[in-house]
């Protein structure tokens, strides 16, 4: 296993050809870092840098950021089910105007 991080302490990656690099080992346990995670560079001066992993929130953690949305009313069942069958119409009329040509 890793050791422990320390606040300051360097790591160093290696550029490959196709302008690729491999976080080390121990950031990605740090970081929590898996497959397909983000990371950001930002320039700070000529010579110097900050790196950083890019959290991603969950749908369920930016909805509190989201303006709630409103008919003006609260939403009934009818209302629900108004939208579920006005969208399986427009979805049924572009099918069929699209078997037409």
């Amino acid at each position: 296993m890793g050791k422990e991080l320390g606040v300051d302490e360097e790591f160093k990656a290696t550029l490959t050809s196709k302008g690729q690099i491999t976080v080390p080992a121990d950031v990605r346990k740090f970081w929590n870092l898996k497959p397909g995670d983000q990371i950001s560079f930002r320039r700070l001066g000529q010579d110097e840098g900050r790196i950083r992993p890019v959290r991603r929130r969950s749908i369920f953690e930016s909805r509190d950021a989201l303006p709630p949305l409103s008919l003006g009313r609260p939403l009934t069942q009818a209302d629900i089910e108004d939208a579920i069958a006005a969208a399986v119409g427009e979805k049924e009329q572009r099918s069929r105007s699209g078997s037409a040509r």
